[in-house]
């Protein structure tokens, strides 16, 4: 019998040692594959306490639509959106708890777009619960989204021991490389269709008021978050993004669950209809129906800091020593964007988003240069052409003019470059841009 029990002790005490020494490894190679919830989620934790406005909780849709640094560029907010790819609502309230320890005085918001999530996917919850460090909330949320979406066995193994698909992880880190370290965008989107995408989504962009029936356990995870709030005084602001949904079923269920957050006395922004507010161009300021790109993005951005400030009180904290790293970001940022955005884009105080795009945009090459052609935009005083070298460089402000061509002498007739053109007002001494065709078109 001793002789067992010594067994016994060295074997629990092999596999705690073993655990314990690959722990390391865990957190060096534990991750599912997903770069945007690396930077938004773990970047998260590289935030000085106590220095966000607000934390923004929710799905993809809450960094596309919402770019931090462009609210920190335009209007000295900071605003850090805490999301990954199809994160449940489910988890808000286990989300508050965990910011909140670092972030005390932050409000929230919280986008209700994913409330019609049914069956997620263990992948989702990886995306989320893989970045968060070891804490109290991070365990009961895990326990909590196994019983809830019914994992398998090994799938909340891997959530507890994320070691078991070391083979799979090996094979991808040997096919996309190591993790990059941290980039310090405080959630700021970089992945390629973000930046260049465009889609017409006009056509699927569905309204609705109808109520749907939604699931017993949303309903009773809704209203324990509300509880939640009421019992702590946390202030949130829920917010539904102008998107197209899958379904009126699908729209359904977000006023359903509107409702229920209403009737508890709690604002809900509802955007589903306030696309054109907002300046939004439904032809091409998304990537797919359910996210904005780079140039929808911005003038996302714009209309809720603008809300936000009215609402709130916000206070600009540009040029305070203690946001440096905030300015150092947006310095990092502004590389990144400098190929897509346009000067303009960034000065809030003179856009105009009701100038419409000039149509019928041609490029023509000719010898000696290129000539541009298109259609007059309705209330434009004038036009700003801009020329694009490559697909990687920024766009160059090439003339001005009141006509509706211009003909460029030093433009590459091979195609090797790209001209857009932007329309403009002039009122009391100061000049106003519109929209413009993003991609612009090259030579033919």
């Amino acid at each position: 019998m001793k002789q067992r029990k010594t067994v016994v002790l060295r074997v629990v005490a092999f596999w705690a040692l073993f655990a314990l020494l690959l722990y390391p490894v865990t957190r060096v190679f534990a991750h599912y594959p997903d770069y945007r919830s690396y930077h938004t989620i773990g970047g998260f934790y590289k935030e000085e306490p106590d220095r966000l406005d607000a934390i923004y909780l929710g799905a993809s849709n809450c960094y596309a639509f919402w770019n931090a640094l462009v609210a920190w560029h335009s209007y000295g907010l900071t605003v850090y959106p805490y999301a990954s790819p199809a994160q449940p609502f489910y988890a808000t309230e286990y989300l508050i708890r965990e910011t909140r320890k670092t972030q005390p005085n932050a409000r929230f918001i919280v986008s209700v777009n994913s409330v019609d999530a049914d069956d997620l996917e263990a992948c989702a919850s990886h995306y989320l619960l893989n970045y968060m460090p070891e804490s109290e909330e991070k365990q009961a949320l895990t326990t909590y989204l196994s019983d809830l979406m019914d994992y398998s066995a090994l799938d909340r193994l891997e959530f507890r021991f994320p070691w078991l698909r070391i083979r799979e992880l090996w094979y991808d880190r040997l096919k996309n490389g190591p993790l990059p370290e941290m980039d310090g965008l405080m959630g700021a989107c970089t992945y390629p269709d973000y930046l260049y995408g465009c889609e017409d989504i006009s056509e699927k962009y569905l309204l609705s008021d109808r109520r749907t029936p939604v699931p017993d356990d949303l309903v009773e995870a809704t209203r324990h978050l509300l509880d939640y709030c009421d019992e702590t005084g946390v202030e949130v602001l829920f917010i539904s993004v102008p998107r197209a949904e899958k379904t009126e079923e699908t729209m359904g269920r977000i006023n359903t669950v509107c409702d229920i957050i209403r009737d508890r006395g709690y604002e809900v922004l509802d955007l589903s209809d306030q696309a054109e507010a907002f300046g939004l161009d439904l032809t091409q300021d998304y990537y797919n129906t359910k996210h904005t790109n780079i140039h929808g993005s911005v003038k996302f951005t714009d209309g809720l800091c603008q809300w936000l400030i009215n609402r709130y009180g916000f206070k600009d904290k540009r040029g305070d020593a203690a946001y440096a790293a905030w300015d150092a970001a947006w310095e990092r940022y502004a590389d990144i964007a400098r190929p897509w955005l346009l000067d303009f884009e960034l000065d809030a105080a003179h856009r105009d988003w009701t100038l419409p795009s000039p149509k019928a945009l041609k490029a023509e090459a000719r010898d000696g240069g290129v000539r541009i052609s298109w259609a007059a935009a309705r209330g434009a005083d004038g036009y700003a052409v801009y020329r694009k070298a490559g697909d990687d460089g920024a766009w160059t402000r090439v003339a001005d003019t009141a006509e509706t061509r211009f003909e460029d002498a030093e433009g590459a007739p091979e195609g090797e470059c790209r001209y857009t053109v932007v329309p403009w007002r002039a009122s009391d001494g100061e000049t106003f841009y519109g929209n413009f065709l993003y991609g612009g078109v090259s030579p033919e």
